[in-house]
């Protein structure tokens, strides 16, 4: 299982780009990569079309990184969130957040 996190773009927004498993044995891996671009973007296109497979520990990465934006004070905009997901976030009450 991997997962790939890579930028596109300088400045204060930029995009970026997540590949393959969001699942608890990549979940640490993606949220310290992201995390570390939500801290130095004012914005942030987080776009998970290359997203493979995701469980219940993708979805709270979503949650967390948009709880780290909102306690920097930056923005992040989710795109091409599996349906998986969304399905797991209507089931969970927190689609709300993503």
């Amino acid at each position: 299982m991997s997962l790939s996190v890579t930028i596109e773009g300088d400045g204060p927004a930029s995009r970026c780009l997540i590949k393959g498993v969001l699942d608890f044995t990549t979940a640490r891996e993606a949220l310290s990569a992201v995390v570390a671009h939500i801290a130095s973007n004012d914005t942030l296109d987080i776009d998970l079309s290359g997203v493979t497979e995701a469980n219940s520990a993708g979805l709270a990465l979503l949650v967390e990184w948009r709880a780290e934006a909102r306690r920097t004070n930056h923005d992040i905009t989710f795109h091409h969130i599996p349906d998986s997901l969304r399905q797991l976030a209507v089931v969970s009450q927190v689609d709300g957040l993503i």
